[in-house]
């Protein structure tokens, strides 16, 4: 369920222009092009840029901080119109803006987080403030590490939710591209590590259990022909 809520007048907001309001604990940035009123989250889901601050064209608006784009109609994602970030309805009555947020409902407690794929039912538990640990030797398992990551980051990420964490993981992906092109051994490990970081991390909010899945499709050889060692044709994905 939704409730609209007045923000404005429709003369505070010329054509061509925008503002932002704060709802509740939301910040929402309204547009008004030649094709209507719009409204969308203010607040990038890569690094929390303005995004009332940015260029709008063809209700395109460009991040002013590092030119993410974003549609101002639905919220999409340019570069990947799968992702968006959060958009809302807008109405004009009696000459004053209104917009529609939807009514909050309870999060998923962070202290027990059913994670999809677990054989046993079982559920991940945010571990006990026991002090900082290292993980030594031969580095941590997959579930290892996703639990890690969960301990460090989970209240954070999933604060941001499934879009913006993904943006963050196709961030770390290009900052990977790049050191790939480099000689820099040292910084191309590191952006190794973060992507895989990065990954755990959506893999937390989104609740999959990465040792689970990882084993239930690959743990019995290539998911296309079976064996251990591939012998699908080169055309062909695996």
């Amino acid at each position: 369920m939704s409730r609209f809520v007045d923000v404005a007048s429709i003369t505070e907001i010329p054509e061509g222009e925008s503002r932002a309001f704060e709802i509740g604990d939301r910040s929402i940035a309204v547009f008004h092009t030649a094709d209507g009123w719009f409204a969308i989250d203010n607040l990038c889901p890569h690094m929390g840029a303005p995004l009332v601050d940015g260029h709008v064209e063809n209700c395109i608006v460009t991040c002013p901080w590092h030119a993410w784009r974003f549609d101002i109609r639905d919220g999409s994602w340019c570069d990947n119109p799968r992702i968006k970030t959060d958009s809302f309805p807008v109405r004009i009555v009696d000459d004053r803006i209104q917009v529609a947020i939807a009514n909050k409902t309870e999060p998923l407690p962070v202290e027990e987080i059913q994670v999809v794929g677990k054989p046993t039912g079982m559920t991940m538990k945010k571990p006990p403030e026991t002090g900082s640990k290292t993980i030594a030797g031969d580095g941590p398992t997959f579930g290892d590490f996703q639990r890690l990551i969960h301990r460090m980051y989970y209240e954070k990420d999933v604060a941001r939710g499934v879009s913006g964490t993904f943006l963050w993981l196709m961030e770390e992906i290009g900052e990977l591209a790049t050191a790939l092109r480099s000689d820099d051994r040292e910084n191309l490990a590191a952006e190794f590590a973060d992507v895989f970081a990065w990954l755990a991390t959506i893999a937390n909010v989104a609740e999959v259990d990465l040792a689970a899945a990882v084993s239930k499709k690959y743990g019995q050889g290539c998911p296309g022909c079976g064996k251990l060692v591939c012998i699908c044709p080169d055309s062909e994905k695996p």
